[in-house]
């Protein structure tokens, strides 16, 4: 399989709109509980390498989703305090909708079973102390 950026410019072209599709779906995933965040931006950055790495630098220096990213792409893993920040989102939020609404019984037993997916997939991303270095940046300035 080749991982290089593409030269067509219609796949390129593909590559950055699905990039900015991966990018809207991570900003509702910061928003909403069942969506996950990370997997899109991970998604999204390789979208932009793909399609323009113009782009794709862009997203690594983001103040928002490149401190993330860098630890994600050097650790593999998330640091604890944003896991801890993003289980009690989660659980906030779902809480709080379960409470105030009426849904039937089997579509909040949905709603559970998804966020305890969702849950499970973060608790199991490999943690990193919130004191570890910053990664080196691999992405020019």
């Amino acid at each position: 399989m080749d991982l290089r950026p593409v030269t067509d410019p219609i796949r390129s072209f593909l590559y950055v709109t699905g990039g900015w599709v991966c990018i809207g779906l991570a900003v509702l995933g910061a928003i909403l509980p069942i969506l996950p965040t990370t997997p899109f931006l991970l998604l999204a950055s390789w979208c932009f390498y793909r399609g323009s790495p113009r782009i794709h630098a862009w997203l690594h220096r983001s103040q928002w989703f490149g401190p993330t990213l860098d630890d994600w792409h050097h650790y593999h893993g998330i640091r604890r305090s944003l896991k801890h920040r993003a289980i009690l989102m989660v659980l906030a939020v779902t809480v709080t909708t379960l409470f105030f609404n009426s849904l039937p019984w089997y579509i909040q037993y949905l709603v559970i079973g998804l966020v305890a997916g969702g849950l499970y997939t973060i608790w199991t991303v490999p943690t990193l102390p919130d004191d570890a270095p910053p990664p080196p940046r691999t992405i020019a300035e």
